[in-house]
């Protein structure tokens, strides 16, 4: 007997979160992509460019999965997406803000003029986590002073879009009220369930085929399904490690 493979539907699963937005050449992800820089970056997007759009099965393991787009606009902004299945916690923080600093020295070139070649960067970070002492949707942090001023040439704006949010604005203003962006935010966040399907909407009809199309690809079922069961050890081991971390400074505490 042929056991039927289980449909992959969970969009915080980043490989099938790529694969819904990489193609810069299908008017489907264009769509995804504009709706998601525009609204929430505030960027115009005259036209994008996907930089990282393969997904290879040799990639599964790594630790990142991250999305990088070239916004075309009058300043050439760049736009990096990412889809983090986990919590918020100090590793985490620090890393985004260490990326983002990558992807402005990635620009630099020796010779070249910071005020013609360098382009901002707009992290866009969806996260399957609240911040609890600032429960929003999206939260945007740039660099400001004391007072509040935004720096001078800023270059680099971090946007977190938390996903466990979204359910609490379905309690608050009903399904049926989301705009598109809240809605594909749904999507993200629960996948394609009985209430979203009721919803007659173009995104609901998009993500919904990228779901399709990807459930027909055995080999990225697989990268996802491995890429679940990866991220999960690896939790599973930082826990652990965290655990006996915490148990070796009882022990020397009790020593003292």
């Amino acid at each position: 007997m042929i056991m039927k493979r289980k449909k992959i539907v969970d969009f915080k699963n980043d490989v099938l979160f790529k694969y819904t937005l990489r193609d810069d050449q299908d008017p489907d992800s264009i769509y995804l992509l504009k709706l998601i820089i525009e609204n929430i970056a505030g960027i115009d997007c005259h036209s994008l460019k996907v930089l990282n759009p393969d997904l290879n099965p040799q990639h599964v393991e790594d630790k990142d999965m991250i999305l990088d787009i070239r916004v075309t606009n009058e300043d050439g902004e760049i736009c990096d997406v990412e889809m983090q299945n986990s919590s918020l916690d100090q590793e985490q923080y620090q890393r985004f803000q260490i990326y983002g600093a990558r992807l402005l020295v990635e620009q630099q070139k020796r010779g070249d003029d910071y005020v013609t070649n360098i382009h901002h960067v707009f992290q866009l970070i969806f996260i399957d986590d609240l911040d609890k002492d600032n429960l929003v949707l999206i939260d945007r942090y740039i660099s400001q002073n004391e007072s509040g001023n935004q720096e001078k040439h800023n270059l680099i704006t971090r946007i977190y879009i938390y996903l466990p949010y979204i359910n609490i604005l379905k309690k608050e203003k009903g399904l049926e009220n989301f705009n598109e962006l809240e809605t594909a935010i749904y999507i993200f966040k629960n996948g394609i369930d009985d209430d979203i399907m009721k919803l007659k909407k173009k995104v609901v009809d998009i993500m919904e085929k990228k779901a399709d199309d990807f459930n027909e690809d055995m080999i990225l079922q697989d990268m996802a399904f491995n890429r679940d069961l990866n991220k999960r050890a690896r939790q599973a081991r930082m826990k652990r490690e965290r655990d006996e971390g915490k148990e070796e400074g009882l022990k020397a505490r009790n020593l003292d």
